[in-house]
């Protein structure tokens, strides 16, 4: 009998090995990450440290304008990737001692540093004002080659943001000129001369050069230090272009190692690496790495990071969800492996019983075979708890569902924006059908009697009358997408691939069309179906 149970133990584990994924060659690298981020909190209390310590000199007996401006930039410098606000407000201190003093040249110096801030964090119209105040002919040469660096980064920048949309950038041509400018006002061996040199290959796609380029470049760079930071995740991007993965996780743990050490909260590594984590056992820890990238983009309080680290929170969110549903089947199978088991064993323990009876045993040990029964039996029962515990886990991330719907569909957008350009325009007017169809059965399946609802809101000769086969049509679309918290025009018209102007005149034909109460038609349409 004690041969039978070894071999009951050993199939379970055998069975239980199958499942095991294999260690993949960045699993140290993660592990490295895991341990650093233990010790965050530690780097943010040495930052806030020393931020006191520079802002009690402000408080000095004596402290010249002069000196004030020096320790605003030195604040500045503390501030310029923890959090957006303080740095602006730092600038805008060095700015306004620079016109006490009447000192022209380091007030521009101030407004070159705030218009690159902005423009990093995605405020274009407030950094196009400032470039506005900017009189380039008082410049010296190296506020020159900082304007250049500025211009050319709000060019890249502004471009790709609003590339999907119809806003003309002006000027964005002179993106290259700018970098030729930079090229030709800066040292070959320095810092800005070589990464606008790496930049130029990565848009130039020679990945080849632009990777051995960037480790030479990165092998003189302080550890340290933000442009380590920096650089170590373009190397990740270009790693990511020449489909190499292990090594593209690599260099964003460097990048995000260095984003750490330095509590520097606007970060794209840690995001990144959420991303790239595709493997379903990795789901928890790549859950868990964007909820912290988002954290810390909420800490920095710059609008363009929270608005790319949410775009990709509904896609991990979906295979975070996929993945408890995947472990409850795994625990299911386990569950029929355990009664499968625990029959057998009972089988075992009658046979047993019948063999003391036969051998005359004593009652004694009968008694204990039916207690270790019980025990079975017991544990069994605690694995079905265990299995309904799950399943209400799984029902509470199912709500979850309505919450990122809307950045769900963004997301979608973008990819398909992306795809744009590799797909002929049947392949894209088929994919952006299957987009739709995906919605209207989304949203219906969690708003079954939306349409009948917002008709019940217009008047008769009014209502929306669906063809055949159709789930949703475009003003019912436009009103769900309200329904779901996104209510500006620019945003409804990116998402269903019409114009602003499209989108303006059905919702104003729809509220023409209101039974009462037409100013706050949309404000009923939000609360359709939320008694149900």
């Amino acid at each position: 009998m004690k041969r039978l149970s070894h071999i009951l133990v050993i199939a379970l584990f055998t069975v239980l090995s199958c499942n095991r994924t294999t260690v993949r060659s960045y699993s140290e690298d993660l592990d490295r990450l895991d341990r650093a981020l233990v010790r965050a909190e530690e780097y943010v209390a040495s930052k806030e440290q020393r931020i006191s310590t520079i802002e009690n000199l402000l408080h000095s007996r004596g402290v010249t304008p002069l000196q004030q401006y020096q320790i605003y930039g030195e604040l500045y410098k503390e501030y310029q990737a923890y959090q957006f606000d303080k740095a602006k407000e730092m600038l805008e201190h060095q700015e306004r001692l620079a016109d006490e003093m009447g000192n022209r040249s380091m007030k521009n110096d101030a407004l070159l540093e705030k218009a690159m801030i902005l423009t990093t964090s995605g405020f274009y119209l407030e950094a196009e004002r400032v470039f506005q105040k900017l009189d380039t002919s008082v410049l010296d040469n190296q506020q020159m080659v900082a304007w250049y660096n500025a211009r050319q980064k709000f060019l890249h920048d502004y471009h790709e943001y609003v590339h999907t949309s119809s806003i003309d950038v002006p000027d964005v041509d002179k993106q290259t000129f700018y970098q030729d400018r930079i090229l030709q006002s800066t040292p070959s061996d320095s810092h800005l001369n070589n990464h606008i040199r790496i930049l130029r290959m990565i848009e130039d796609g020679d990945y080849e050069k632009a990777y051995k380029e960037n480790i030479r470049f990165i092998e003189r760079l302080d550890k340290n230090g933000r442009d380590y930071a920096v650089q170590t995740y373009w190397q990740g991007f270009i790693c990511e272009n020449l489909e190499r993965p292990a090594e593209t996780i690599k260099w964003w743990v460097e990048s995000a190692l260095c984003d750490i050490r330095g509590a520097i909260k606007d970060n794209a590594s840690l995001c990144s690496i959420a991303i790239k984590l595709t493997d379903p056992d990795e789901t928890d820890r790549a859950f868990r790495y964007i909820r912290l990238s988002l954290d810390d983009a909420i800490f920095y309080n710059a609008k363009l990071r929270k608005v790319q680290i949410a775009s990709t929170m509904p896609w991990i969110e979906a295979e975070y969800i996929a993945s408890k549903e995947r472990q409850s089947r795994e625990r299911n199978s386990y569950l029929m492996m355990a009664v499968a088991i625990s029959i057998l064993i009972l089988f075992i323990c009658l046979f047993a019983i019948s063999l003391y009876v036969k051998g005359r045993r004593s009652a004694r040990l009968i008694e204990n075979k039916n207690e270790q029964l019980a025990e079975y039996t017991r544990s069994m029962i605690d694995a079905e708890d265990s299995l309904r515990k799950t399943n209400y886990e799984l029902i509470e991330a199912n709500a979850a569902k309505e919450e990122y719907l809307g950045l769900f569909l963004s997301m979608c957008s973008g990819y398909l924006d992306k795809l744009k350009k590799n797909l002929t325009r049947d392949q894209f007017d088929s994919e952006l059908k299957s987009f739709y169809k995906t919605f209207d059965t989304s949203f219906l399946s969690l708003y079954p009697t939306f349409v009948d609802e917002f008709n019940a809101l217009l008047k008769e000769d009014g209502r929306v009358v669906l063809k055949e086969g159709e789930l949703l049509n475009t003003e019912l679309r436009i009103f769900a997408l309200i329904k779901l918290g996104i209510t500006q025009s620019s945003h409804i018209a990116s998402l269903l691939r019409y114009s602003v102007n499209t989108i303006y005149n059905y919702r104003a034909q729809i509220k023409n069309a209101v039974l009462e109460d037409r100013d706050n038609f949309e404000e009923r349409v939000k609360k359709i179906g939320s008694k149900h």
